[in-house]
Protein backbone atom coordinates (compact mmCIF):
# COMPACT_ATOMS: atom_id res chain seq x y z
CA UNK A 1 0.00 0.00 0.00
CA UNK A 2 3.13 2.15 0.77
CA UNK A 3 4.04 1.99 -3.00
CA UNK A 4 1.04 2.49 -4.37
CA UNK A 5 0.04 5.51 -2.58
CA UNK A 6 2.85 7.05 -4.13
CA UNK A 7 1.75 5.60 -7.93
CA UNK A 8 4.43 2.88 -7.94
CA UNK A 9 4.20 -0.57 -7.48
CA UNK A 10 6.86 -3.12 -5.72
CA UNK A 11 8.44 -3.80 -9.23
CA UNK A 12 9.29 -0.41 -9.72
CA UNK A 13 6.35 0.35 -12.58
CA UNK A 14 3.84 3.27 -12.51
CA UNK A 15 -0.25 2.04 -11.94
CA UNK A 16 -0.70 2.14 -15.51
CA UNK A 17 2.66 1.04 -17.09
CA UNK A 18 3.02 -2.57 -19.05
CA UNK A 19 5.78 -4.72 -18.31
CA UNK A 20 8.19 -5.11 -21.56
CA UNK A 21 7.22 -8.32 -24.12
CA UNK A 22 9.42 -9.66 -26.53
CA UNK A 23 7.45 -12.18 -28.83
CA UNK A 24 9.51 -15.01 -30.92
CA UNK A 25 7.68 -16.74 -33.52
CA UNK A 26 9.07 -20.49 -34.98
CA UNK A 27 9.46 -21.19 -31.82
CA UNK A 28 9.27 -24.91 -32.46
CA UNK A 29 10.25 -26.62 -36.03
CA UNK A 30 8.01 -29.59 -35.49
CA UNK A 31 4.05 -27.62 -35.52
CA UNK A 32 2.17 -25.84 -37.76
CA UNK A 33 2.74 -22.46 -36.48
CA UNK A 34 4.55 -21.58 -32.90
CA UNK A 35 5.33 -19.06 -30.56
CA UNK A 36 6.94 -17.97 -27.52
CA UNK A 37 6.25 -14.75 -25.25
CA UNK A 38 7.84 -12.97 -22.45
CA UNK A 39 5.56 -10.75 -20.47
CA UNK A 40 8.00 -9.44 -17.58
CA UNK A 41 9.61 -12.66 -16.10
CA UNK A 42 6.24 -14.33 -17.31
CA UNK A 43 6.71 -16.92 -20.24
CA UNK A 44 5.10 -19.47 -22.45
CA UNK A 45 5.60 -21.62 -25.43
CA UNK A 46 2.85 -22.25 -27.89
CA UNK A 47 2.61 -24.77 -30.74
CA UNK A 48 0.08 -25.51 -33.57
CA UNK A 49 -0.89 -28.91 -34.99
CA UNK A 50 -3.29 -29.86 -36.88
CA UNK A 51 -6.23 -32.93 -37.08
CA UNK A 52 -8.50 -33.90 -40.04
CA UNK A 53 -12.18 -34.15 -39.16
CA UNK A 54 -15.54 -33.23 -39.99
CA UNK A 55 -16.29 -29.76 -38.19
CA UNK A 56 -13.04 -27.21 -38.89
CA UNK A 57 -12.25 -25.10 -35.60
CA UNK A 58 -9.67 -24.16 -33.20
CA UNK A 59 -9.74 -25.73 -30.02
CA UNK A 60 -7.16 -23.69 -27.36
CA UNK A 61 -5.33 -26.10 -24.18
CA UNK A 62 -3.39 -24.21 -21.64
CA UNK A 63 -0.93 -26.31 -19.05
CA UNK A 64 0.05 -24.58 -15.78
CA UNK A 65 2.53 -26.77 -14.76
CA UNK A 66 3.94 -26.80 -10.57
CA UNK A 67 7.22 -26.12 -11.77
CA UNK A 68 6.21 -22.47 -13.50
CA UNK A 69 5.44 -21.31 -10.30
CA UNK A 70 4.81 -22.61 -6.69
CA UNK A 71 1.27 -21.09 -6.71
CA UNK A 72 0.15 -24.23 -9.28
CA UNK A 73 1.02 -26.94 -6.93
CA UNK A 74 -2.35 -26.61 -5.30
CA UNK A 75 -3.87 -28.97 -8.28
CA UNK A 76 -7.79 -27.50 -7.83
CA UNK A 77 -6.46 -23.95 -8.29
CA UNK A 78 -4.19 -24.76 -11.58
CA UNK A 79 -7.36 -26.63 -13.04
CA UNK A 80 -9.53 -24.01 -12.16
CA UNK A 81 -7.11 -21.34 -14.03
CA UNK A 82 -6.56 -23.80 -17.07
CA UNK A 83 -9.59 -24.41 -17.07
CA UNK A 84 -11.18 -20.69 -17.48
CA UNK A 85 -8.45 -20.00 -20.11
CA UNK A 86 -8.76 -22.93 -22.29
CA UNK A 87 -12.93 -22.29 -22.64
CA UNK A 88 -12.48 -18.58 -22.99
CA UNK A 89 -9.55 -18.27 -25.78
CA UNK A 90 -10.95 -21.14 -27.48
CA UNK A 91 -14.69 -19.30 -27.44
CA UNK A 92 -12.27 -15.64 -28.38
CA UNK A 93 -10.38 -17.06 -31.12
CA UNK A 94 -13.57 -18.85 -32.64
CA UNK A 95 -15.86 -15.52 -32.82
CA UNK A 96 -16.53 -14.75 -36.39
CA UNK A 97 -15.22 -11.41 -36.07
CA UNK A 98 -11.67 -12.91 -35.41
CA UNK A 99 -11.50 -16.29 -37.56
CA UNK A 100 -13.24 -17.62 -40.53
CA UNK A 101 -13.56 -21.65 -40.42
CA UNK A 102 -13.50 -22.01 -44.28
CA UNK A 103 -10.19 -21.78 -44.89
CA UNK A 104 -9.94 -24.36 -42.57
CA UNK A 105 -12.20 -26.67 -45.47
CA UNK A 106 -9.39 -29.44 -47.11
CA UNK A 107 -11.72 -31.34 -49.55
CA UNK A 108 -15.14 -32.80 -49.72
CA UNK A 109 -16.51 -32.88 -45.92
CA UNK A 110 -13.10 -32.80 -44.13
CA UNK A 111 -12.10 -29.55 -42.55
CA UNK A 112 -8.38 -28.74 -40.20
CA UNK A 113 -9.37 -28.65 -36.12
CA UNK A 114 -6.68 -26.87 -34.63
CA UNK A 115 -5.30 -27.94 -31.50
CA UNK A 116 -3.46 -24.77 -30.02
CA UNK A 117 -1.04 -26.63 -26.81
CA UNK A 118 0.07 -23.66 -24.54
CA UNK A 119 2.38 -24.59 -21.81
CA UNK A 120 3.22 -21.84 -19.23
CA UNK A 121 7.52 -21.64 -18.36
CA UNK A 122 7.46 -19.14 -15.89
CA UNK A 123 4.81 -17.41 -13.77
CA UNK A 124 4.73 -14.12 -12.53
CA UNK A 125 0.32 -13.28 -13.37
CA UNK A 126 -1.08 -12.12 -16.05
CA UNK A 127 -1.98 -15.21 -17.44
CA UNK A 128 -4.92 -14.08 -19.96
CA UNK A 129 -2.88 -11.64 -22.17
CA UNK A 130 0.05 -13.78 -22.14
CA UNK A 131 -1.94 -17.18 -23.39
CA UNK A 132 -3.62 -15.25 -25.70
CA UNK A 133 -0.83 -13.22 -27.54
CA UNK A 134 0.91 -16.20 -27.85
CA UNK A 135 -1.59 -18.15 -29.35
CA UNK A 136 -2.59 -15.45 -31.71
CA UNK A 137 1.37 -15.38 -32.66
CA UNK A 138 1.12 -18.73 -33.20
CA UNK A 139 -2.14 -19.08 -35.27
CA UNK A 140 -0.76 -16.04 -37.92
CA UNK A 141 2.65 -18.55 -37.40
CA UNK A 142 0.80 -21.33 -39.11
CA UNK A 143 0.76 -22.64 -42.55
CA UNK A 144 -1.23 -25.66 -43.52
CA UNK A 145 0.57 -28.29 -45.69
CA UNK A 146 -0.65 -29.63 -48.54
CA UNK A 147 -2.93 -32.95 -48.78
CA UNK A 148 -3.13 -36.06 -51.22
CA UNK A 149 -6.28 -38.68 -51.04
CA UNK A 150 -4.40 -41.10 -48.08
CA UNK A 151 -5.71 -42.75 -44.96
CA UNK A 152 -6.31 -39.69 -42.34
CA UNK A 153 -9.54 -37.93 -41.62
CA UNK A 154 -12.42 -38.43 -39.86
CA UNK A 155 -14.07 -42.51 -40.25
CA UNK A 156 -17.15 -41.36 -42.59
CA UNK A 157 -15.29 -38.72 -44.42
CA UNK A 158 -12.87 -38.85 -47.37
CA UNK A 159 -9.09 -40.17 -46.36
CA UNK A 160 -6.49 -37.92 -46.63
CA UNK A 161 -2.49 -37.51 -46.24
CA UNK A 162 0.30 -34.92 -46.25
CA UNK A 163 0.94 -34.42 -49.52
CA UNK A 164 5.20 -35.18 -49.96
CA UNK A 165 7.38 -32.62 -52.16
CA UNK A 166 6.19 -32.37 -55.68
CA UNK A 167 3.21 -34.30 -55.65
CA UNK A 168 0.83 -33.45 -58.73
CA UNK A 169 -2.10 -35.07 -57.28
CA UNK A 170 -2.86 -32.73 -54.48
CA UNK A 171 -7.01 -32.29 -53.25
CA UNK A 172 -5.95 -29.29 -50.73
CA UNK A 173 -3.07 -26.51 -51.35
CA UNK A 174 -0.69 -25.70 -48.47
CA UNK A 175 -1.81 -22.36 -47.32
CA UNK A 176 -1.65 -20.08 -44.35
CA UNK A 177 -3.70 -18.78 -41.84
CA UNK A 178 -5.75 -15.84 -41.63
CA UNK A 179 -6.68 -13.95 -38.72
CA UNK A 180 -9.36 -11.64 -39.55
CA UNK A 181 -8.73 -9.28 -36.45
CA UNK A 182 -6.25 -9.61 -33.85
CA UNK A 183 -7.69 -9.68 -30.49
CA UNK A 184 -5.74 -7.85 -28.06
CA UNK A 185 -5.98 -8.09 -24.42
CA UNK A 186 -5.75 -5.65 -21.55
CA UNK A 187 -5.95 -7.01 -17.77
CA UNK A 188 -6.21 -4.72 -14.81
CA UNK A 189 -6.09 -5.94 -11.15
CA UNK A 190 -8.05 -4.24 -8.08
CA UNK A 191 -5.69 -3.36 -5.47
CA UNK A 192 -6.47 -2.38 -1.49
CA UNK A 193 -8.13 0.85 -1.51
CA UNK A 194 -10.14 0.65 -5.15
CA UNK A 195 -6.73 1.28 -7.24
CA UNK A 196 -6.62 -0.62 -10.29
CA UNK A 197 -2.90 -1.83 -12.18
CA UNK A 198 -1.85 -2.41 -15.39
CA UNK A 199 -1.01 -5.96 -16.46
CA UNK A 200 -0.39 -7.33 -12.96
CA UNK A 201 2.23 -9.56 -11.47
CA UNK A 202 1.61 -12.41 -9.50
CA UNK A 203 1.70 -10.71 -6.21
CA UNK A 204 -0.72 -7.81 -7.52
CA UNK A 205 -3.35 -10.59 -8.24
CA UNK A 206 -3.46 -12.31 -5.19
CA UNK A 207 -4.72 -8.81 -3.52
CA UNK A 208 -7.76 -8.72 -5.37
CA UNK A 209 -10.42 -9.63 -8.19
CA UNK A 210 -8.89 -9.00 -12.04
CA UNK A 211 -10.61 -7.70 -15.78
CA UNK A 212 -9.64 -8.69 -18.94
CA UNK A 213 -10.69 -6.64 -21.61
CA UNK A 214 -10.61 -7.21 -25.82
CA UNK A 215 -11.52 -4.90 -28.18
CA UNK A 216 -13.15 -6.28 -31.12
CA UNK A 217 -15.29 -4.29 -34.10
CA UNK A 218 -15.54 -1.24 -31.82
CA UNK A 219 -16.92 -2.87 -29.37
CA UNK A 220 -15.02 -4.57 -25.81
CA UNK A 221 -15.59 -7.99 -24.09
CA UNK A 222 -14.81 -8.19 -20.70
CA UNK A 223 -13.69 -10.88 -18.58
CA UNK A 224 -14.07 -11.10 -15.04
CA UNK A 225 -11.97 -13.06 -12.83
CA UNK A 226 -13.33 -12.74 -9.13
CA UNK A 227 -14.87 -9.91 -9.31
CA UNK A 228 -15.30 -6.52 -11.62
CA UNK A 229 -15.48 -2.98 -11.76
CA UNK A 230 -18.76 -0.88 -12.13
CA UNK A 231 -19.53 0.18 -15.68
CA UNK A 232 -18.99 4.26 -15.22
CA UNK A 233 -15.20 3.04 -14.06
CA UNK A 234 -14.79 1.03 -17.08
CA UNK A 235 -15.48 4.11 -19.11
CA UNK A 236 -14.12 6.87 -17.31
CA UNK A 237 -11.05 4.96 -16.25
CA UNK A 238 -9.52 1.83 -17.48
CA UNK A 239 -10.89 1.71 -21.53
CA UNK A 240 -8.84 4.51 -22.22
CA UNK A 241 -5.65 3.23 -20.55
CA UNK A 242 -6.60 -0.40 -22.28
CA UNK A 243 -6.76 1.61 -26.12
CA UNK A 244 -3.53 2.64 -25.60
CA UNK A 245 -2.46 -0.35 -23.99
CA UNK A 246 -3.59 -2.50 -27.47
CA UNK A 247 -1.61 0.50 -30.09
CA UNK A 248 1.39 -1.08 -27.66
CA UNK A 249 0.78 -4.61 -28.55
CA UNK A 250 0.06 -4.34 -32.30
CA UNK A 251 3.53 -2.70 -32.19
CA UNK A 252 4.92 -6.06 -30.76
CA UNK A 253 3.64 -8.16 -33.69
CA UNK A 254 4.91 -6.09 -36.17
CA UNK A 255 8.40 -6.15 -35.10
Amino acid sequence: RHFLADGLRPDGRGLRQQRSAELQRHALGSALGSASLRLGRSSVLCGVRGELEELGRIEVSVELPPLCSALFREKHRALGQMSFLSKTLTEVLNLPSVFDPKQLLCHGDVSWVLHVHIVCLNYDGNAFDLCLLAAIAALEDAELPALVKGTLGPEAGERLAIAPANAEDVVSEARRLVLLARPLPVTFARMPGGQWVLDPCAVEESLGASVSLCFLEGRWLVFHQGGGADANRFLEELMPVARTSTEKLTKLFEN
